[in-house]
């Protein structure tokens, strides 16, 4: 068992967000891994009164998923503004085979903030990174190791 267990993001439309990740090479998630989860114990997990959630569980690599969750109850806030600057601010980075292949191949449906950038400095200096933003916001980092 490795240190990393999960990442979650909570999404505005769970089905669009399978969809886009998917999209990004992440699995699509077994029927059984996409399920509603509420009762006391989660209210107290997420200080949420009367927490309801769907949750989709996409496989990653070996144990680690990346968890989908959409709030039924209480309703939040649908899109993520937190600028990268911010503290708290976060982003999923996913190692592809070839950043311009998946740029090219998916800049006529998703927008990316820029074309594919080369890292100039630190220890992944050479390396080819590209930014992009879920559905909802969240900012993507796809990386290709050289």
């Amino acid at each position: 068992m490795g240190l990393l267990n999960h990442i979650g993001v909570t999404v505005a439309d769970l089905e669009r967000s399978i969809e886009f990740y998917t999209k990004l090479g992440i699995q699509q998630p077994p029927a059984e891994w996409v399920f509603p989860i509420s009762g006391e114990w989660l209210s107290k997990l997420v200080q949420e009164e009367g927490a309801e959630i769907r949750v989709a569980f996409l496989p990653v690599e070996g144990d680690v998923v990346l968890e989908l969750l959409e709030y039924q109850a209480p309703q939040g806030a649908k899109d993520n503004t937190k600028p990268n600057r911010d503290a708290g601010a976060m982003h999923i980075a996913l190692n592809v085979d070839d950043v311009d292949e998946v740029y090219n191949r998916l800049k006529g449906e998703i927008e990316f903030n820029s074309e594919p950038q080369t890292v100039e400095m630190g220890p992944w200096a050479g390396n080819r990174v590209v930014y992009l933003n879920d559905p909802d916001g969240t900012p993507v980092e796809l990386v290709q190791n050289v």
